[in-house]
């Protein structure tokens, strides 16, 4: 499906149904939040009604996803899945954004009550892929915020700055401030959302660090990494760090922390892909992989049953053995380097040792 084609079967299905549910991942971030809102906005100028589904707790909600949800209180309707599940009936449309798979959402096991689906998403497919003929999947854009953003100026669909701001916001994040996986049409996305009114210090102010969670995330770091190195031809050898709470492991640690655990990795010199492991209940462990063009950390994920693309991809998994689940990981690392070679038989490298390690 071209971009064309999902805005014209985005307007027909949007016209014909009595109620459009959108809906991103679990534990939502920005460009799932983003692109739900710039969706809810071609929804209401079609003038069918709009609900955007999240189901978890304030507490896991990301820090700016929950600004993003307190600004603009009242302009847009928030339902649990409960509340879907109530409402939903035949002629309901059901779209999904920045997710596509069943495991990854809250409704997925209720999926089949949705007769009608689309889905918009960057995300590589596995055997977990909402079954539906609309879809609209590549791995070729930085976000979903890139591609509803599109949708809405292809249709000439008007919003306002605030609208522009949210989608802005996916974009960034998406691309870790521009970059990665940042195309030209990335940039001529964004310079149009700055002409709708899109101001870069709200945007930027929505990527501001608390200093607890900085110390956290920190300390996680210092004390629970591991750096392991595999073969790559005649290529250096290509290093991956492991993080888990290795004093406390069954400590709870939110979404967010793991994800911003693993992109600072990415920032130490010769670390060519990241992940980081955490209980988020009691024995749910989720996983953030962050990689270089070196590692493909989506395939590499796939093998614990989790997704994503190239240099972005997690993971919810239920086990009471993280460790196992990490061991899993070390084990399939192979799969996402090019040539898939052997693992070099070294000890791991432990990341406090690294830090406090003294120059002679």
């Amino acid at each position: 499906m071209t971009l064309k084609e999902l805005r014209n079967r985005l307007e027909n299905e949007i016209k014909k149904s009595s109620h459009v549910y959108i809906i991103g991942h679990n534990e939502p971030d920005l460009d799932a939040i983003g692109s739900a809102i710039g969706l809810y906005t071609l929804v209401n100028y079609y003038k069918k009604p709009a609900s955007i589904i999240i189901d978890d707790e304030e507490s896991k909600l990301d820090s700016s996803v929950k600004r993003v949800i307190d600004d603009c209180c009242g302009k847009y309707r928030f339902i649990d899945k409960k509340t879907a599940l109530e409402k939903v009936n035949s002629s309901s449309l059901l779209i999904l954004t920045d997710v596509n798979k069943t495991t990854m959402i809250s409704i997925g096991d209720s999926i089949d009550k949705f007769r009608k689906r689309i889905i918009i998403d960057h995300h590589n497919e596995n055997n977990d892929t909402v079954k539906t003929q609309d879809k609209y999947i590549t791995l070729n854009v930085s976000s979903a915020s890139e591609i509803v953003a599109s949708i809405l100026n292809m249709s000439k669909v008007p919003y306002d700055s605030s609208v522009a701001n949210y989608l802005l916001a996916g974009i960034n994040l998406d691309t870790k401030r521009f970059k990665q996986n940042v195309t030209e049409d990335t940039h001529d996305t964004a310079e149009k959302l700055l002409h709708q009114g899109a101001d870069i210090d709200y945007v930027n102010s929505l990527f501001l660090e608390e200093f607890e969670s900085f110390c956290r995330i920190s300390n996680l770091i210092i004390n629970g990494t591991v750096i392991r190195k595999y073969s790559d031809s005649l290529l250096a050898p290509i290093q991956v760090s492991f993080t888990i709470d290795r004093n406390n492991p069954k400590n709870n640690y939110s979404k967010e922390d793991c994800a911003k655990a693993a992109d600072r990795m990415l920032k130490f010199r010769g670390v060519d892909a990241s992940f980081v492991l955490a209980y988020t209940d009691e024995d749910i462990v989720h996983i953030s992989g962050r990689g270089t063009q070196r590692v493909n950390v989506g395939k590499i994920m796939e093998r614990v049953h989790g997704g994503g693309n190239r240099q972005c991809a997690g993971a919810r998994i239920k086990t009471d053995n993280i460790y196992s689940l990490e061991n899993e990981l070390m084990e399939n690392v192979h799969v996402g380097l090019s040539d898939e070679e052997d693992v070099i038989e070294e000890p791991p490298v432990i990341m406090r040792k690294q830090i406090g390690k003294k120059k002679k």
